[in-house]
């Protein structure tokens, strides 16, 4: 990037830190790598700096008229220092005033050995003046700064160059553009591996720039407004018509830790970082630059998990320096929990400076890595928010004693990234096999979930080798069927009436509207349009059917909106009762929504009342014995259980858990009906609910269907228990118009007396609890299409009495009684 200027070292000089000063030409020009660049002029001069200090001196500042003064008046006694610098003697003649002067510029906790700074001509590598370290590191031949890396060469060129138009835009032009430029570049380390990151602050504050062609001006096309490339600036501004003068200060910092954090950042952003070789070798480089240390092996080890079930496959492990030990391959489980086990209460890197023989016989883990030939490492535990350990990274080195401390503390800004991108290609795999089991199963209780993991992660491996690739079959044998239902009696009566109510009112209130706009405009439409209300009322008066339905809603939100917004513009006077109109509408839906609000809030609050209800009962059964719970909610919540020992196949089963389920089954919408009870004075809407259990004490297959993505029955004995499920909803008693589902009732059918007696037991108890009434009714029920024989109990739900007033009061006054004595 930047022209050796041709001259030679005049003298160095001790200024508090040391300096060089540089003899050299007044003009020169500066070319990029491609030489495309030529013709740049540029002058250094002390003017632009003096400039600067006495504007600050001319402010008023104290501090500054008490640091400055001196040193700006004796620069002034010397009229040659203002001028262009030709000859760097004249520096060396006025050599502490020149120091003096150039110290203002830089901050005293920069003036030490530790900072690298220097002072160039105006956007040239030809310096005057730099601090010790910055020319140990790039003044490595005479006075030019010198960077081996030809594309940082470039990147400092481009940005030099736009730095130098800013200045042109801001100091001749008026445009509010920066003078400063700021860029990272990466350098080798003079072993050429290993990678240091530093960044350059190019500074033009001190320069000042004139068109020095009278011929040039500004193109009347241009604006700052667009950013613009160097190459397009190059083009409006050609640099041999200006010509810069002053000084360009290059502060440098290194920002290695925070650079080689960034770039392993970036580097883990694929969720399949692991599992890349050219990624990985990128990271180990990385790795080794931030810990400065060459030669070390660094490993990524992941404990990859979902249902206890762990996942190994060839391609997340090939990065691992413990599964490179094929005894580890044949134990992983036992490794895995081992590790899990090392690090359960240990969150930080865990370092063994020199590893013997010794610390491989205290520490089972250690021995793998010895038989790898490690003498010194360093492991650390990458851990989720719940402290569950999901990955080990590893640095090793076969040379006892090269890990210490240090290391430690350099790589720990870089363990939360390692965890992350661990973390998310955990959830990569693990989205991967939801995916799979989504696409050819459904949503999965958890209870089940291991046997669908199971057969998603084999179909998954076996796809890696075979495109013939099935997925496995998913059933259970022998489990044991509970249904119920929870049902929101008349729900489908409700819902009609609420709409015909909202349509009656809206077309009532259009109809108003429309028989004031009659008095005021004689449009013929409007008589029409009253016509067809008058019509709409009649239809929705009586029973409205789902076409005369959807007619009125286009009627109402597509023509009337039209003629109502047409007589806004037309007629002020209609403005307020066409605004009555619309502001009676709900804003979203653009109809009278009031009696299906109260509706569908009543639907609503019965169902997530029972959802919340449904989800704390089936956590807490669940842990007596797992089993497969699915519901479904429409206009209340139907349910099917399934348990059996091929769901658990390590945990013991008998019938016990059969009958804990069914009381329970029996207990819940017992709960349940008192809980819809307390609900239905608070409701918008007053709806009941009735509830139903089936019976049936034969054991039965299920599979999952994988087009209708649900379990179902096999056989054809088991297919007549799915046919009385959706039967007896609303079965009637025989001989009767009486529905046997009734509010505050539960009603169990069965078809074997063993059932019965069964569920009496049931009964019984919960009357001990004061759950259910004394009275129990047995019916015969009707026949129906393919199912004849079913019998039914049916038994009254006590509901908690409310509180009378008077004894409301007596509890308000000895609460007040209770709180006044704490």
């Amino acid at each position: 990037m930047f022209n050796r200027f041709n001259g030679k070292l005049a003298d160095r000089s001790q200024f508090g830190v040391e300096v060089d000063y540089y003899t050299t030409n007044v003009k020169h020009s500066m070319t990029s790598v491609s030489n495309t660049y030529a013709g740049f002029n540029s002058v250094l001069s002390l003017k632009p700096l003096v400039t600067v200090l006495n504007r600050l001196v001319a402010e008023d500042k104290p501090g500054a008229k008490k640091l400055y003064q001196h040193i700006l008046s004796e620069i002034e006694s010397k009229p040659e220092l203002l001028q262009p610098v030709g000859d760097t003697s004249l520096l060396k003649k006025h050599e502490e005033l020149v120091e003096a002067l150039l110290a203002t510029i830089f901050t005293p906790s920069t003036s030490g050995n530790q900072g690298l700074y220097a002072i160039t001509f105006p956007f040239s590598s030809e310096t005057i003046y730099a601090s010790p370290g910055f020319k140990k590191i790039f003044l490595k031949e005479g006075n030019a700064i010198n960077v081996p890396d030809r594309r940082t060469t470039v990147d400092i060129t481009r940005a030099s160059l736009s730095l130098a138009y800013n200045v042109i835009l801001r100091k001749l032009y008026g445009f509010t553009v920066p003078v400063t430029a700021t860029s990272v570049h990466a350098f080798l380390e003079e072993d050429g591996i290993l990678t240091k990151y530093y960044e350059l602050k190019l500074n033009a504050e001190f320069v000042d720039v004139k068109c020095i062609n009278e011929n040039y001006s500004l193109p009347e096309s241009f604006s700052p407004q667009r950013s613009l490339e160097v190459d397009e600036l190059r083009e409006i501004f050609p640099l041999e018509n200006f010509q810069f003068e002053g000084m360009v200060v290059i502060d440098v910092n290194d920002v290695t830790q925070d650079q080689i954090t960034n770039e392993i950042k970036n580097a883990l952003l694929n969720f399949n970082a692991f599992t890349d070789v050219e990624v990985y070798d990128e990271l180990q480089h990385h790795v080794q630059s931030l810990i400065r240390l060459h030669g070390v092996k660094i490993g990524i080890t992941p404990f990859f998990r979902k249902n206890n079930y762990y996942f190994y496959t060839e391609t997340h492990y090939r990065n691992s320096l413990l599964f490179k030990n094929p005894e580890v391959f044949q134990h992983k489980d036992h490794i895995s929990n081992l590790c899990q086990e090392i690090f359960r209460n240990n969150n930080q890197p865990v370092l063994y400076n020199t590893l013997t023989g010794q610390n491989a016989r205290q520490n089972e883990l250690l021995k793998y890595y010895v038989s790898l030939g490690a003498s010194s490492l360093l492991l650390c535990p990458l851990k989720s928010e719940d402290g569950t350990l999901i990955g080990l990274l590893e640095i090793m080195s076969e040379e006892a004693g090269k890990l210490h401390y240090q290391h430690v503390s350099r790589i720990l800004p870089a363990i939360e990234l390692f965890t992350l991108a661990l973390k998310k290609t955990s959830e990569s795999l693990q989205m991967e096999i939801d995916k799979t089991i989504k696409e050819h199963f459904t949503a999965i209780q958890p209870a089940v979930e291991w046997k669908f993991t199971e057969a998603a992660f084999h179909y998954i491996q076996h796809r890696q080798t075979s495109e013939m690739a099935k997925m496995p079959a998913i059933s259970f044998t022998d489990v044991y069927p509970l249904y119920g239902a929870i049902d929101i009696r008349s729900s489908s009566v409700e819902r009609s009436n609420s709409i015909q109510l909202d349509l009656l009112e809206q077309l009532t209130l259009a109809d108003e509207v429309l028989k004031k706009a009659c008095k005021v405009v004689d449009f013929p439409i409007l008589k029409e349009t009253q016509f067809r209300i008058e019509k709409y009322i009649n239809a929705a008066s009586d029973t409205l059917l789902s076409d005369d339905e959807m007619q009125i809603y286009d009627f109402l939100q597509i023509h009337l909106d039209t003629i109502f917004q047409n007589l806004l513009q037309l007629k002020p006077e209609l403005k307020k009762a066409i605004n009555d109109y619309f502001a009676a509408l709900d804003p979203s839906r653009k109809i009278v929504y009031h009696h299906r609000k109260q509706y569908e809030d009543s639907i609503t609050r019965i169902n997530d009342a029972l959802d919340r209800f449904t989800d704390q009962e089936q956590q807490n059964i669940q842990n007596i014995y797992p089993h497969y719970f699915e519901r479904y909610i429409t206009d209340g919540v139907e349910f099917n259980i399934y348990v059996g020992q091929s769901m658990a196949p390590h945990k013991p089963f008998s019938d016990i858990y059969v009958r804990n389920l069914k009381l329970w089954q029996l207990t819940f919408l017992t709960k349940a009906a008192r809980l819809t009870h307390s609900l239905e004075k608070r409701l918008p809407l007053p709806l009941q609910t009735t509830q139903l259990i089936l019976a049936h004490s034969i054991p039965l297959s299920i599979s999952f269907r994988r087009k209708e993505r649900k379990f179902d029955v096999d056989g054809a004995y088991n297919i007549r228990y799915e046919i009385i499920k959706k039967r007896i909803d609303k079965v009637h008693i025989r001989d009767s118009e009486e529905r046997l589902t009734q509010p505050g009732k539960i009603a169990i059918v069965y078809s074997q007396h063993k059932e019965l007696l069964e569920y009496l037991e049931y009964i019984e108890f919960l009357q001990g609890e004061k759950l259910l009434g004394d009275n129990i009714e047995h019916y015969d029920l009707e026949d129906t299409q393919g199912i004849n024989g079913l019998k039914a109990v049916r038994v009254d739900v006590l509901f908690e009495p409310e509180p009378q007033p008077a004894l409301k009061e007596g509890f308000a006054k000895l609460g007040k009684e209770e709180l006044a004595k704490k």
